[in-house]
């Protein structure tokens, strides 16, 4: 990677089935896997609870497996249950090794002036998956949004010095891209609460993520190590070293100079066995990102901007 843009190592847990959640209006908000989620979400399964104003937030697991309840006035108003193991947070607590703060239930992370609740969620198993909820308040109890974390297990809200907090996370839609996850090339990114059509969401935070134009040496260490990789034949080393570089480039703002990396490697880094430009743009496509940094992309080549959907090995 380029040194302007080396990501600190982050832990990574393993693959499980990912986690389908539907949620449903009415008088009880439920997403819901569980056969007989009363069962799950037993009082005598209880792990934790935590009280924000009149909502208790309390979370279960068992055999039976995992659930996430939120209660008020004596009736449950929101539950989760799941027939597989779930991990529930409940709130944001600090871990100094790795520089995550402690967020106080209750704290406005939107910027919308109503206070909120988060929880995080952990399936269990390698790589996957971690999410984050959070709900809203008031005036009205809502889950206001769902923050897909993947295999980031270290994803977290940050007060930024405006005052308002930012999520730091990461996207790993490359994982396992081209070969090994391990070797795949991922990205931190920061997301930012702002309005938009569908009544607001997180989106990335560009501004606060660009950084400088890589220096001549930067540059050319980097392009000497892709060079490396791609004589070598080495395809396990290809996506932390060209593809990497190139993400980073693409996240940080100079996605024009991007293309002049993948071409400065050479045509044989496009050549089997290693995956084509095309292949790149396919996923980074389908990336959840893609709304907010498609458009920000410049003079993007016709194979990236032809380039459909990629399959992963």
């Amino acid at each position: 990677m380029l040194e302007f843009f080396r990501l600190s190592e982050r832990p990574l847990r393993s693959i499980v089935i990912g986690l389908a959640c539907f949620l449903m209006t009415g008088p009880l908000f439920a997403q819901s896997g569980a056969e007989n989620p009363a069962a799950v979400c037993a009082a005598k399964n209880r792990d934790d609870a935590a009280t924000v104003d009149h909502f208790t937030f309390a979370s279960y697991s068992s055999d039976a497996g995992g659930c996430l309840q939120v209660i008020s006035g004596g009736k449950v108003i929101f539950r989760h249950a799941e027939e597989f193991p779930l991990a529930f947070t409940l709130g944001q607590h600090a871990d100094a090794q790795y520089n995550i703060p402690s967020v106080a239930n209750g704290t406005d992370v939107t910027g919308r002036g109503h206070p909120d609740m988060i929880v995080s969620e952990y399936t269990g198993g390698a790589h996957c998956c971690m999410s984050h909820y959070v709900f809203e308040l008031d005036p009205e109890f809502k889950l206001l949004a769902t923050l897909n974390d993947a295999d980031d297990d270290l994803a977290h809200f940050q007060r930024a010095a405006d005052g308002r907090y930012d999520y730091i996370t990461a996207d790993w839609t490359f994982a396992y891209w081209p070969d090994c996850f391990a070797c795949s090339p991922s990205e931190l990114v920061i997301l930012r609460w702002a309005d938009d059509a569908n009544g607001g969401g997180f989106h990335l935070a560009l501004e606060k993520m660009q950084k400088p134009a890589p220096s001549a040496a930067s540059w050319s260490k980097e392009l000497a190590a892709a060079h490396k990789v791609v004589s070598a034949g080495d395809v396990n080393s290809i996506g932390r070293t060209l593809w990497q570089t190139v993400l980073d480039l693409v996240y940080r703002g100079h996605s024009d100079l991007a293309w002049k990396f993948v071409d400065a490697a050479g045509p044989k880094a496009q050549q089997k066995p290693f995956p084509p430009l095309a292949d790149f743009c396919g996923l980074l496509k389908q990336s959840e990102y893609w709304a907010d940094l498609g458009p920000t992309l410049k003079d993007v080549p016709p194979a990236c901007a032809a380039a459909g959907p990629a399959a992963k090995k």
